[in-house]
């Protein structure tokens, strides 16, 4: 049917209020569960230092009655070292746009600010278990860089291979066996998304027993690992972990050392805008290279 003539329409509105919702989505994935799962300390120089002691190998112990005491036999500590790294973003928003109205925020730095924080956070997590980085003292043009998880695990507790192989609970449970041999209690084993599901068939093995839900809900996953070594360990899939590698983590033994704490500060004011610096200088810390181990060299 025709629209009755001269009836006024939305098209032909001039001044219409915008429909815009006073809300920002988001859903860039925020969880850095490394970081929240190890302990925090505190650091005093860009080189942070701790020491390692380890008994002797067990031995046939058996003395000669009445033989003299022999010969002292002590074991010493190892010094082990990381470099702090400095975590930064920077933040502008001109004097106009803190002087005018946004949908979703009341001010465009404050805003900007807390979406750094988050940002800082991701970096630091990958940093840690994402860049496999070696570690790096720095000089006046080159970054000083932290030697992330992976590079602080004993080859001894590392499984490696010379090409990518495939996951397997093979692969884990050497690794979990060899760790556990060494003294370590895994309690958390940290996956990709994509080794998740790997870890989720293993229940699906010839021999086990699954139990389904008798309603519509059908259940895939396995969220706590139960091994031969140590008892229980959680499995948590994290986003930001290097895509070939698994880490079977005793958390006990790994802590955060901070140098400077997260904070903002406020730069020169050199024309009509406001200038942040959000800052942070941390290192990681592995209190004990034999309490973790990695399977290394895997397909993502």
């Amino acid at each position: 049917m025709a629209t009755i003539s001269g009836t006024f329409k939305t098209y032909d509105e001039v001044g219409a209020k915008l429909d815009v919702e006073d809300i920002i989505y988001d859903i860039s994935p925020t969880e850095t569960p490394f970081t929240s799962s190890i302990g925090t300390s505190t650091a005093t120089q860009t080189l942070h230092q701790w020491q390692e002691f380890s008994l002797a190998a067990v031995a046939t112990n058996a003395a000669v009655e009445g033989a003299d005491a022999g010969t002292a036999a002590g074991e010493q500590t190892t010094m082990k070292t990381n470099h702090t790294q400095i975590f930064s973003k920077v933040v502008q928003a001109s004097g106009t746009v803190e002087a005018t109205e946004q949908y979703g925020r009341a001010s465009e730095l404050q805003f900007q600010i807390a979406a750094k924080g988050r940002e800082c956070r991701r970096d630091i997590e990958h940093a840690f278990v994402g860049a496999g980085q070696a570690g790096t003292a720095g000089n006046a043009t080159t970054a000083r860089q932290l030697k992330s998880a992976q590079n602080q695990i004993s080859s001894s507790t590392t499984s490696t291979a010379g090409s990518n192989r495939t996951f397997t609970e093979a692969l884990m449970l050497g690794v979990l066996q060899s760790t556990f041999e060494e003294g370590g209690n895994v309690n958390q084993i940290q996956v990709t998304p994509s080794h998740a599901t790997i870890v989720a068939g293993f229940a699906a093995a010839s021999g086990r027993n699954r139990n389904f839900d008798t309603g519509s809900k059908i259940v895939n996953f396995v969220d706590v690992y139960v091994s031969p070594f140590g008892g229980e360990a959680a499995v948590v899939p994290n986003r930001f972990l290097n895509a070939n590698t698994v880490l079977c983590l005793d958390t006990e033994y790994w802590s955060r050392a901070v140098l400077r704490p997260m904070q903002t500060i406020t730069l020169a004011k050199t024309g009509d805008s406001e200038k942040r610096q959000m800052l942070t200088e941390l290192t990681l810390v592995c209190e004990s290279e034999k309490a973790s181990g990695c399977v290394a060299a895997l397909t993502a």
